[in-house]
């Protein structure tokens, strides 16, 4: 699975999309913890108080999960890119890879922008693309292999799904809690 894992970052550790480095950086950094405080932040602003505070608590939770598992499963990040890149995000990270803590708070924000934010179903999935843009970001700027993406993605919908169901009926809006 490890082969697997790494021949297809690989593969998009090799490309070069020039101009569109500057797109998907965005994504790349949106949920990064030098930009996720604004993140949350413009949500809460958005959306309200409730909805924000929901999200602090998820983004925290995920934190306090992703954060030591990295240092307990102690995957090496991937060796840096020789492709060029227009950001060296790269370089802004050097704890463990494993699991993505970007792609997790991705993963759970968009869960509960899903479930809970301001469009219902299915509107509500206009959010989703985020996940994947993050996820591949991460991988194309050398910050993780793929499988790192989808650990953190199921980690942060996991957080994010609890939160939706206890805190549902507190937000006020989407599925309410039982």
């Amino acid at each position: 699975m490890k082969q697997l894992d790494h021949s297809l970052s690989a593969r998009i550790h090799g490309w070069r999309l020039g101009p569109l480095d500057y797109l998907l950086v965005v994504p790349g950094m949106l949920f990064g913890s030098y930009v996720m405080p604004l993140t949350v932040l413009a949500l809460g602003l958005w959306l309200g108080w409730r909805f924000g505070l929901v999200c602090v608590m998820t983004a925290l939770t995920t934190v306090a999960i992703t954060g030591p598992m990295k240092h307990w499963v102690g995957r090496e990040r991937p060796a840096p890119l020789e492709a060029p890149r227009a950001f060296k995000l790269r370089k802004l990270v050097n704890n463990p890879s494993f699991p993505s803590g970007d792609s997790a708070q991705a993963g759970a924000l968009v869960t509960l922008l899903v479930v809970l934010g301001p469009l219902h179903w299915p509107y509500s999935l206009v959010f989703l693309p985020l996940v994947p843009l993050c996820m591949l970001a991460r991988v194309y700027y050398g910050a993780h292999w793929i499988g790192d993406t989808i650990a953190g993605v199921a980690i942060g919908a996991g957080v994010a799904g609890a939160y939706a169901f206890w805190f549902g009926q507190f937000v006020g809006n989407g599925l309410s809690a039982a």
